[in-house]
């Protein structure tokens, strides 16, 4: 993988970037696991149309509000040149699960992991099994955006959008515009998630659990449904231009 991105400084530089968030050496992350760390907090900002406390009023000690960032899923890639066309073939490989359409699509030494497993054969291989589920994962990513850095496209548009004092090993995506936060499992609504980013305790993540304990950016802390929440190194898309069309340089999750 190291000498496959190498080839991409851009590519490179935004993967290490966000896979060495945290500091010293990490294991691989997995589509199901994060790191631990929330994220830190934004700045707070003050409420729209409220007027500054006059000389003779104390100000009252109570929390600001702070904004909340939201990841909703952009398509930054459609207007690139050959790019409308790619998707569509894209789309449509994996619709009918073509591994042969979507190797096809393919660099000849795309990367697939980070022990070395590369190639558009050994792509075939994977799509083919079902036991690696790849069919889903590439179901899972189309609805998700599409960035561009660098003249390189990257699916999901977060995967380039991450704030920089995020922690990806211990992040994760909520999913879904109309996703709540619960006080706790089956309790009241406690804040609407929808498109946020959440930190875990990678130590206590479950993916067979109805619900996963979360923080928020600001310290909130409550409940989000597990299957809700998508890693911020789960499976990502590379692909770069070439010869007036695009191809796939990388299909690979951890970091």
């Amino acid at each position: 993988m190291i000498n496959r991105l190498a080839r991409f400084p851009v590519a490179m530089a935004a993967l290490a970037a966000l896979a060495g968030c945290g500091s010293g050496s990490q294991p691989e992350a997995s589509p199901s696991a994060s790191r631990s760390a929330a994220p830190r907090p934004a700045p707070s900002v003050e409420p729209a149309g409220e007027a500054e406390p006059g000389p003779s009023e104390a100000a009252p000690d109570v929390p600001q509000p702070r904004e909340t960032a939201r990841f909703a899923p952009q398509d930054d890639c459609a207007k690139q040149p050959g790019w409308p066309e790619f998707r569509k073939s894209l789309v449509a490989a994996i619709k009918i699960r073509d591994a042969q359409g979507l190797a096809r699509l393919a660099a000849p030494d795309i990367a697939l992991d980070y022990g070395g497993g590369s190639g558009s054969a050994e792509l075939v291989r994977r799509l083919d099994d079902p036991e690696t589920k790849l069919w889903h994962e590439l179901d899972a990513i189309l609805p998700l955006g599409c960035a561009v850095q660098g003249g390189l496209a990257a699916m999901p548009w977060v995967f380039w959008n991450v704030p920089e004092d995020i922690d990806s090993y211990s992040a994760m995506l909520v999913l879904d515009d109309d996703t709540t936060m619960l006080e706790k499992p089956g309790g009241r609504t406690a804040a609407q998630a929808g498109w946020t980013i959440v930190g875990i305790n990678p130590m206590d993540f479950d993916t067979d659990a109805k619900a996963t304990r979360v923080t928020t950016h600001n310290g909130q802390i409550g409940w989000i449904e597990t299957g809700k929440l998508r890693s911020l190194l789960d499976y990502r898309l590379i692909a770069e231009p070439k010869d007036g069309t695009w191809q796939i340089t990388a299909f690979i999750a951890g970091d």
